[in-house]
């Protein structure tokens, strides 16, 4: 049976198809839904493969649809009248399931500053940068507690915002790094000392965000160099 096309009105539709029929996840799935949250007019339903699916329901009022065979998505919208959104049969295991998003918890802490013996000054100057939203520059032989102090310095920062974390993942999602178990946390990025320039902003085609530090460290407690 062929699917009468406007019965697909309202829906975006991502994700690897294999040989089998399956469906995979794909990479930027989050970035996907909030920009479809946030570009208005009418309203988008999302279909998605399991994985992708639960990162874009993280958008709240995103309708996130998840299929695990390209049969459920025929099925589903096979049975669906016009206009109307795919069947929900989770029982069966057919058809199309819609994905909620989970309750925000606490985000994951991390290393505490409180851990530091010693270090004072330090940790005063990252104790008023944290306030003052400030950017802050360490410079020190190796060993003298860099890195180790700036580990420590998200903890300083308050929880981030719905919609920070949102920018924050987004990035994330589109380099097919998100975590949902990071949800929330603060991103934190440790470059390495030989990285270039193009390494750093990104580039590339398709463009992508520069190696999971700079455009990635968007939000970030800290970028470690």
């Amino acid at each position: 049976e062929q699917i009468d096309p406007a019965r697909l009105d309202g829906h975006e539709f991502a994700g690897e198809l294999s040989l089998s029929g399956e469906l995979r996840p794909v990479s930027g799935a989050l970035a996907m839904s909030l920009a479809l949250h946030r570009q208005g007019g009418a309203p988008v339903q999302l279909v998605l493969p399991p994985g992708s699916a639960e990162e874009a329901a993280l958008v709240p009022d995103m309708p996130v649809w998840r299929a695990s065979h390209l049969l459920d998505v025929v099925q589903a919208f096979a049975w669906a009248p016009s206009g109307e959104a795919a069947r929900d049969d989770p029982e069966s295991g057919t058809g199309l399931v819609r994905v909620q998003a989970p309750a925000r918890r606490a985000a994951p802490q991390g290393p505490d500053l409180v851990e530091v013996r010693g270090q004072a000054a330090a940790k005063r100057a990252l104790e008023i940068a944290a306030a003052g939203h400030h950017s802050l520059l360490m410079s020190g032989p190796p060993g003298s507690g860099k890195s180790m102090l700036a580990q420590r310095f998200a903890g300083l920062l308050p929880d981030m915002s719905l919609d920070e974390a949102l920018e924050s993942a987004a990035v994330a999602s589109l380099e097919g790094r998100f975590d949902i178990a990071d949800w929330g946390r603060r991103p934190t990025r440790q470059p390495h000392h030989t990285a270039s320039a193009v390494a750093l902003v990104g580039g590339g085609s398709p463009p992508r965000p520069g190696g999971h530090h700079q455009s990635c460290a968007q939000r970030a407690g800290y970028m470690n160099q």
